[in-house]
């Protein structure tokens, strides 16, 4: 018996494997030549793919900036009520909100970033934290409080301010509010007690005339915490006042205003009489005296010095140089008022574009004039570039 034997160690194989290798490496070396041809077009035309690919992925904090994409919508209906796109349906055009992402009101970006800014409403400032640089997601519902405010000022309302009666602390009513104008009626009256007499009163802001947008009332603010409320009717309050001091009336030289008369009261040289229903003041200073008086300016201290010109049979002509340049002044020698005056409580039509002057007053008060105070909000947001200042 003779046994055969085969040497291959893979009885089964024959030349057909040999082709099967040829195609798999055909088809390899396809493969490779597609890859290199895809990231050769990725690298030419599509850089920031290759750039987001090995990017470190980044996530908002506290003091990060972030350029972000928004559209702001009611919860109650969903209706879109703001957007930073142009075409907010399909979210294309328009700018993305440059956001520092910082609580803190009083704290500035960090320089280079001057164009950001953390002047979003707290609901929106508090859910960008964490969020991922790329992803797009909705914060909310943001509760009105968290928002524009949970109170919409409205008539009826009650709060303080001091910026109708400068600087006299009154507690006002609103009597009437439209989109235009708003209405003020001052209440609270009855136990006032003595107070100092403002400066000036608001009038008609409305008008180009600055007599008309303003009464100028006697100077009695001379004297502190010496007039009183002595007759309350529904339009007007009457006021009496009693001077404390007849001489050494102020510390520094000052400017008073009544009506359409200027008159300058010297420290040194100025006195006051009155009886039952009047008060006189008179100044009488030395020609060629100087006095100095320091304000506060936007800049720091500014210092003035006014020199007494000239006197005459009742004026006195003063000058006094700003930033180089002398300028004159003329104030009478005498100035008599009554002792009572009656006081606006209505304070009519004040012209929207003026609401920021009571805006921080009214904030206070838990009130807000925002249009959309009282509502529950929703934001679809994108992030698209988070900054980490070093």
């Amino acid at each position: 018996m003779i046994i055969s034997f085969n040497t291959d160690m893979n009885p089964g194989k024959s030349s057909k494997p040999k082709k099967d290798k040829t195609v798999i490496a055909a088809a390899l070396l396809a493969i490779t030549i597609i890859c290199t041809l895809t990231v050769f077009l990725i690298v030419t035309y599509y850089p920031d793919i290759i750039e987001n690919l090995f990017k470190e992925e980044q996530t908002i904090e506290s003091g990060d900036l972030a350029d972000v994409h928004y559209i702001g919508r009611y919860t109650s209906n969903n209706e879109i009520f703001d957007s930073s796109y142009d075409d907010p349906e399909n979210k294309t055009g328009g700018t993305p909100l440059k956001i520092f992402v910082n609580l803190n009101r009083s704290e500035l970006p960090p320089e280079g970033y001057e164009g950001y800014s953390s002047e979003v409403i707290d609901g929106l400032l508090e859910g960008l934290v964490g969020l991922k640089e790329g992803v797009t997601t909705t914060i909310g519902p943001i509760p009105p409080e968290k928002a524009y405010g949970a109170n919409k000022l409205k008539i009826g309302d009650i709060f303080s301010t001091s910026n109708l009666a400068m600087v006299l602390n009154q507690t006002v009513q609103v009597i009437n509010l439209t989109e235009e104008s708003i209405s003020f009626k001052w209440v609270n009256m009855e136990n006032f007690g003595k107070f100092t007499m403002p400066q000036l009163i608001i009038k008609d802001l409305i008008s180009t005339n600055i007599s008309d947008m303003v009464i100028y009332p006697p100077p009695y603010y001379l004297w502190e915490n010496s007039t009183e409320i002595i007759n309350i009717s529904d339009e007007t309050a009457t006021v009496y006042t009693t001077p404390t001091k007849s001489e050494n009336i102020t510390e520094a030289i000052e400017g008073a205003q009544y009506e359409d008369t200027a008159i300058f009261i010297f420290p040194d040289a100025t006195t006051a009489v009155w009886n039952d229903t009047t008060i006189t003041i008179t100044s009488s200073p030395e020609i060629g005296k100087n006095y100095t008086l320091t304000q506060e300016g936007p800049e720091g201290p500014i210092t003035l010095i006014f020199t007494v010109e000239n006197i005459t049979n009742n004026t006195i002509n003063i000058s006094f140089v700003f930033e180089g340049q002398k300028s004159y002044q003329e104030s009478i020698k005498t100035l008599e008022f009554n002792r009572t005056f009656t006081m606006p409580r209505m304070y009519n039509s004040i012209p929207s574009m003026y609401m920021y002057i009571f805006e921080e007053d009214i904030l206070n008060a838990g009130y807000s004039t925002h249009e959309l105070a009282g509502e529950e909000l929703i934001f679809e947001v994108s992030i698209k570039e988070i900054y980490k200042p070093s």
